[in-house]
């Protein structure tokens, strides 16, 4: 399962390779900047900067041998690349670093050497191509707009995707779906239906969940035609509540499917990093006491989730899977 973390206290490190705006180019410095270097655009993108688990990389306007140093110095988690910011502000464009336009697949493929990052974001227009360039060359996620956008869309869902990677050690998957649904609800807001048709798109796999097959969920006890499954939650007591604010608006079946895919998103962020704080045994439910096989134990468990909430669960199954650390 790919995440975007890596084997330093900071969990993601991020290489952001910037164009600049066209007017600007004499005068924008190459290579690594420092933040109080940095150029402040009259258009409002939020600015890059390391904040939780996001340790930023700004990287801009450099030369072809500049972003290869570069990579090698900071072998980033997540690679963003910014299209040229045309002089009315109004679109991006497309890869150029001083007068080397770096735009095409064969070109563009060829400068990203091992490690490679799990995941690259290419805000550039008409970017499928190059997008499924690099994932052919062994790039798992790849982040990309299938048509001109405007910079409004760009910046929410820029700012989208950064606030979810900088507050948690979540899945690449997990991450692209809940910034694509801020952006479905953004565009919504702004009844500009068409640009969710034409947004951000995901190459990937998403991640896989093992299942037992049939044959393998049911614990046969022997001498006995009973079955009772491998593992089974009490779920009856389990209360999860969820508070959602926001403007008062009508509600309508867009916003709705907006709003549930980031709640499945962000639950499975929640789930997906959850940790087993604790076990014991315990007694089951007075309703379930006759449908237990001997041998079959009940514990409560302790988990906490990855924003670190608390939640409490009674299961039953064989020692051997109630006591196993993987389950």
């Amino acid at each position: 399962m790919f995440q975007i973390q890596s084997s330093s206290p900071v969990s993601c490190t991020l290489l952001a390779v910037l164009c600049g705006k066209v007017t600007d180019k004499q005068r924008t410095p190459p290579g690594l900047v420092p933040e109080a270097k940095r150029p402040r655009l009259s258009y409002p993108f939020p600015e890059l900067l390391s904040s939780g688990r996001l340790e930023v990389h700004p990287l801009i306007n450099p030369t072809v041998d500049q972003f290869r140093e570069a990579q090698r110095a900071v072998q980033p988690n997540l690679m963003y690349l910014q299209g040229q910011q045309l002089e009315n502000e109004k679109e991006i464009g497309t890869l150029v670093w001083g007068d080397a336009d770096v735009s095409d697949p064969q070109i563009f493929s060829s400068l990203i050497t091992p490690p490679f990052p799990t995941i690259v974001y290419l805000e550039i227009p008409v970017g499928e191509k190059l997008a499924q360039s690099l994932q052919s060359k062994g790039i798992p996620y790849v982040i990309y707009w299938r048509n001109s956008f405007s910079s409004y869309a760009a910046s929410h869902f820029h700012q989208a995707l950064m606030s979810v990677v900088q507050s948690s050690c979540s899945h690449t998957w997990d991450a692209f779906q809940l910034a694509h649904a801020s952006f479905r609800l953004y565009c919504a807001r702004n009844n500009d239906l068409q640009s969710v048709k034409l947004g951000p798109r995901l190459l990937g796999d998403a991640p896989k969940i093992n299942i037992f097959p049939p044959e393998n969920e049911m614990a046969v006890e022997e001498g006995s035609s009973e079955h009772f499954p491998a593992i089974k939650i009490y779920d009856e007591d389990v209360n999860m509540k969820v508070l959602i604010c926001g403007v008062p608006c009508t509600l309508d079946a867009c916003l709705l499917g907006s709003l549930e895919d980031g709640l499945n998103a962000l639950l499975n962020i929640e789930i997906r990093g959850c940790k087993l704080q604790n076990r014991v045994s315990a007694a089951p439910p007075p309703l379930h006491v006759e449908t237990l096989s001997r041998g079959v134990v009940t514990m409560r468990c302790d988990i906490t989730t990855c924003s670190s909430s608390h939640v409490p669960l009674l299961v039953s199954g064989s020692a051997q899977i109630c006591f196993d650390d993987q389950v």
